[in-house]
C-alpha cells in the first residue's frame, strides 16, 4: 500500500503550481534577494566548560526511564562559550556540542537547533536515536536574552559570562554556523560538509526569523551558511519564505486542526525548482508535542489516555529527507495534505476522519493505517495546571475490543499486518529502520481480549 494514485496526482499538481507561485513571489518582492550580503566573522570558542556546578539543563536530556539514552551511543557531549560582536555589540553565548567519538564515523552533517524557550533542544531529544545512529554531529545554540536568563537562573556562577542583547540573534546563529564550518575549536578534527538548522514550536519562530536574514548572511564565497532548514510544529498560519536551500516544514495534526477554522494559509506547494526546494509533510496522528518520551506524563495528568505516537520518529524522517536532499541531491517524496472538510458538526472535527476517528490524508504510518486506537489532538488536563500540557500532547483512545477482533481476529494477524505495512513505509521512505524495533515493541505490548 503506497500513498496512492490520488495522492500522487495532488502532489504533482502542488509541484506544478509551485513554479507559478515562486514566480509571483519573486515578482512581488516577497522573496528576499541577497543585497549587500554580509560575511559574518568567525567567533571565538572557549572550553569545554567544566564548572562551576552543573551544566544546564539537568538532566541534559529528559526522557522516561527505559528510553534510549544519549549515553548508549559512542558520543562526547561538551559545552562551549562562544564570543564575538553582533549588531555592533559584544556577546557571549553557549553551545552544546555532541560529537561522535570516532572522527572517521562522522557523517559530515552538523545538525544545529535553536534552544526552545522551555529550555531544551526538543527535536534533538525526540529524534536522538536517528541523529546519533547516523553519526551526525549536533550543536545546540543559545540565541536570546531569554535563553541566557534560563541558564543564569539555573547556575548564576557558571553562566555569569553569558550576555546577549536584543537584535543579535540572527547574527549569532550565522556566526556559530561559520564557526562550525571553519574546522576550528570543537570542530577541528571533523570534516564538516553541511549544516542544517531546525526548530519546533517556539523555536520554529526563531528559525522563521532567521530565514529572513539567511539571504544576506553568507559564506566568503557567497554560498549559504546554513545548507537546509527543518521546522516542525510550526508556529504561525502564514507560508514560510522561499530560500535558496532545501527546506522541509512539518506541521503536526495539531497545527492542521488549529488552522482549519481560519483557513490553512501556511500551506505552500512543494517545489523542486532551484532556489525554491521545499516539502511540506503533515503527519496524520502526530501531535504538537512528543509525549511518548516525556516524564511529565508519567503521573497521568490528562482526562484521556495520552498518545504514544512517536513524534520524534517522524521529525527524524523529515530531517533525513532534508539531509539526503542536501548531501546527495536525492529528491524527497511528496505527500498529500491531511484532509479537511470544515464540518465539525458531523464528527466534532474539521478534519476528514475515517471510521475509526483517525485523520485521512497526510503522511501515513502504522498507527493510523493499522489502528488499535483513535489518535486525536487537543487533550484536556485533569486540572487547570495541566490543561496546556495535555492540549499539546494528543490523545490515544483504544478501539473497542469487539472492533479489534473484527479487524484483525487475533494478535498474530494484527502483528502480521503491522509488519507488512511497516516494510512498505520503510521502503517508500516514510519510516526509518532505526525505529522498527519501537514498532515491534508496541505490537508486543498490545493486548487482545
Amino acid at each position: 500500500m503506497t500513498i496512492g494514485v490520488e495522492a500522487l496526482r495532488i502532489a504533482t499538481l502542488r509541484s506544478v503550481v509551485a513554479g507559478a507561485i515562486a514566480v509571483s513571489l519573486f515578482a512581488s518582492g516577497s522573496i528576499q534577494q541577497a543585497q549587500a550580503a554580509t560575511v559574518p566573522p568567525i567567533p571565538k570558542a572557549s572550553g569545554p566548560i567544566t564548572g562551576p556546578g552543573l551544566m544546564y539543563p539537568n538532566p541534559p536530556v529528559s526522557v522516561v526511564p527505559g528510553a534510549a539514552q544519549v549515553e548508549d551511543f559512542p558520543y562526547v557531549t561538551e559545552e562551549y562559550f562562544v564570543s564575538g560582536t553582533a549588531n555592533e555589540a559584544p556577546y557571549t553565548t553557549r553551545i552544546i556540542v555532541r560529537r561522535p567519538k570516532d572522527v572517521n564515523a562522522f557523517s559530515g552533517t552538523v545538525v544545529s537547533e535553536a534552544l526552545h524557550a522551555g529550555g531544551r533542544s526538543l527535536i534533538f531529544e525526540w529524534s536522538r536515536v536517528s541523529i546519533l545512529t547516523r553519526r551526525h554531529l549536533f550543536v545546540e545554540i543559545v540565541h536570546s536574552a531569554a535563553n541566557v536568563s534560563l541558564l543564569k537562573t539555573f547556575n548564576a556562577d557558571r553562566y555569569a559570562p553569558l550576555s546577549i542583547a536584543v537584535g543579535q540573534t540572527n547574527e549569532i546563529i550565522a556566526q556559530v554556523g561559520r564557526l562550525v564550518k571553519s574546522g576550528s575549536g570543537p570542530f577541528a578534527s571533523y570534516r564538516v560538509q553541511r549544516v542544517t538548522f531546525m526548530g519546533t514550536s517556539a523555536s520554529s519562530a526563531t528559525v522563521r526569523t532567521y530565514l529572513g536574514a539567511h539571504p544576506n548572511l553568507r559564506m566568503p564565497d557567497g554560498g549559504p551558511i546554513v545548507d537546509g532548514f527543518l521546522l516542525t510544529s510550526t508556529l504561525g498560519n502564514t507560508p514560510l519564505p522561499i530560500v535558496d536551500v532545501p527546506m522541509i516544514q512539518m506541521p503536526t495534526q495539531t497545527e492542521v486542526a488549529t488552522s482549519a477554522q481560519a483557513g490553512i494559509a501556511y500551506r505552500r506547494p512543494d517545489s523542486d525548482t532551484p532556489g525554491n526546494r521545499f516539502r511540506i509533510y503533515e503527519v496524520a496522528g502526530m501531535p504538537h508535542n512528543n509525549s511518548r518520551d516525556n516524564p511529565a506524563f508519567r503521573n497521568d495528568p490528562c482526562t484521556l489516555p495520552v498518545t504514544v505516537f512517536p513524534a520524534g520518529a517522524f521529525a527524524a524522517v523529515g530531517l533525513d529527507h532534508l539531509i539526503e536532499w542536501i548531501a546527495h541531491g536525492k529528491t524527497p517524496p511528496h505527500a498529500p495534505y491531511i484532509a479537511v472538510d470544515q464540518d465539525a458538526g458531523n464528527d466534532g472535527s474539521r478534519l476528514v476522519l475515517d471510521e475509526f476517528g483517525n485523520a485521512k490524508g497526510g503522511v501515513r504510518n502504522v498507527w493510523v493505517d493499522v489502528p488499535i486506537a483513535t489518535y486525536g489532538v487537543f487533550g484536556k488536563g485533569k486540572t487547570p495546571a495541566t490543561d496546556r500540557l495535555c492540549q499539546l500532547a494528543g490523545t490515544q483512545v483504544p478501539l473497542p475490543d469487539a472492533t479489534l477482533r473484527k479487524l484483525y481476529g487475533n494478535k498474530d494477524e494484527y502483528a502480521g499486518r503491522v509488519t507488512r505495512r511497516l516494510t512498505e513505509l520503510i521502503s517508500d521512505g516514510w519510516f526509518l529502520p532505526e525505529y522498527a524495533d519501537l514498532v515491534r515493541d508496541d505490537v508486543k505490548g498490545t493486548v487482545f481480549r
